[in-house]
């Protein structure tokens, strides 16, 4: 076969070609390491297909840093939280591009938990960084304390939960949904909305359950509840026979015994059940307390209900369920829409509560800056002054331990999905 010769305009096509693709394998190999700056994260005013790639900046004045585990442990969550950043970032660049045109955005990828302090330590070196937002994990966070106060920089966490972080520096602050939160959000309801006083608790035994239980227990005694049981299970048990009878639950055939036919079920010294633990064991455990006897009396949960889990193993026997979470994305709060409209469209897939709260972070942090924070202490006495952000993640206040106090979502089961109470 007879090969034609390359004509001057195709060897100038290849050229244009060989260049373009030289330019976008140095630029994607600059803005995959560990540490990259941009101005402008996404550019959301137009669909992801014609974005521009982040551009890199030379001369900013204030620096927002960042430490996500974007490789490794944790990655998923990292990515949700980048995106999070990324959509505050273009929030606030498109009301107001002035404003935002001398930030530099500095993203270090922590690979799970292992480069996280030194990653730290590095941006605490950088007298132009005024704040940065992670580490994510509660250990490191914790770890994180010397340093900070050492370089007098505020860390804003989206995701630690821990309760041993709250207070631990005054440059800790968090914008996360912690166990304390969820258990006073639940006993706070509980009481003064659906005016109970008895409790029955079936916990699971593990970090999340205990710490629910015990928040709960704490706060439902200030206002003067009462846990009549209290019985733990394992975060992998299937049968929960031993701790439903132990808070009453009853058999057909030793009910019919003990009261005769003519009395449906056993008397309980209670009024509703609290149960800490995931949708895949509640989900279990709520049929089984019906085979138990202990029917048409309110389940009370945490965030760890919030999951197509409750409905999908649960059944029939999830309906009317009500527990907390720090962020639902079907809410018709007009702000909580926009910004899941915003997300789906530019990242094509639901925001979850990482995301969520590391938005609310970032637009937290971007707003302070605007109202004219300069450095480190204006940054960190700007989060001190935070009341009633209201934010996608429900209207926020800081604490003066650094913790966010929130207005959590209350939820329920009503014919065969999960809704907001209103």
């Amino acid at each position: 076969m007879m090969q034609l010769p390359i004509t001057n305009y195709q060897l100038s096509k290849l050229k244009y070609y060989f260049v373009f693709c030289s330019l976008l394998i140095a630029h994607c190999s600059l803005f995959i390491l560990s540490g990259y700056a941009i101005a402008n994260p996404l550019d959301l005013t137009k669909p992801p297909s014609s974005s521009p790639q982040p551009q890199l900046l030379t001369q900013q004045k204030l620096k927002i840093g960042c430490i996500l585990p974007l490789s490794g442990e944790g990655a998923d969550i990292g990515q949700s939280v980048l995106e999070g950043i990324q959509l505050a970032f273009n929030s606030l660049n498109i009301q107001d591009e002035n404003s935002i045109s001398t930030l530099q955005l500095v993203i270090k990828d922590s690979a799970g938990e292992i480069n996280s302090i030194s990653l730290l330590e590095n941006l605490a070196k950088d007298e132009d960084v005024v704040v940065i937002i992670g580490p994510l994990f509660s250990k490191t966070v914790l770890a994180s304390a010397k340093v900070v106060d050492k370089y007098k920089i505020p860390i804003f966490s989206p995701t630690a939960t821990s309760k041993n972080i709250s207070g631990i520096s005054p440059y800790i602050f968090r914008n996360s949904l912690t166990n304390q939160m969820q258990g006073n959000a639940i006993a706070d309801y509980s009481i003064n909305h659906l005016n109970l006083r008895k409790f029955a608790v079936l916990y699971q035994r593990d970090a999340y359950g205990i710490e629910l239980e015990n928040a709960f227990e704490e706060e439902l005694k200030s206002f003067g509840g009462e846990i009549i049981f209290s019985e733990p299970f394992d975060p992998e048990q299937n049968d929960f026979e031993p701790q439903i009878t132990a808070i009453g639950g009853i058999k057909d055939s030793d009910l019919r015994k003990l009261t005769g036919e003519g009395k449906p079920k056993p008397e309980l010294q209670y009024e509703a059940i609290f149960i800490p633990a995931h949708a895949d064991r509640v989900g279990l455990i709520l049929p089984e307390l019906v085979y138990y006897n202990i029917s048409d009396i309110p389940i009370l949960g945490g965030n760890g209900l919030n999951s197509p889990d409750l409905i999908r193993i649960g059944g029939k026997y999830s309906e009317g369920v009500i527990f907390v979470d720090g962020f639902f994305p079907l809410s018709e709060n007009p702000i909580v829409k926009e910004f899941v409209d915003r997300y789906r469209t530019f990242f094509n897939k639901w925001p979850d509560i990482y995301s969520a709260n590391s938005y609310d972070a970032a637009m937290i942090i971007l707003e302070i800056i605007k109202n004219g924070a300069k450095n480190r202490e204006d940054v960190k006495n700007g989060l001190l002054n935070l009341i009633d952000y209201n934010g996608v993640s429900g209207i926020t206040t800081v604490q003066s331990s650094g913790d966010s106090e929130k207005a959590l979502y209350f939820l329920t089961v009503k014919h065969g999905k999960i809704v907001e109470i209103k």
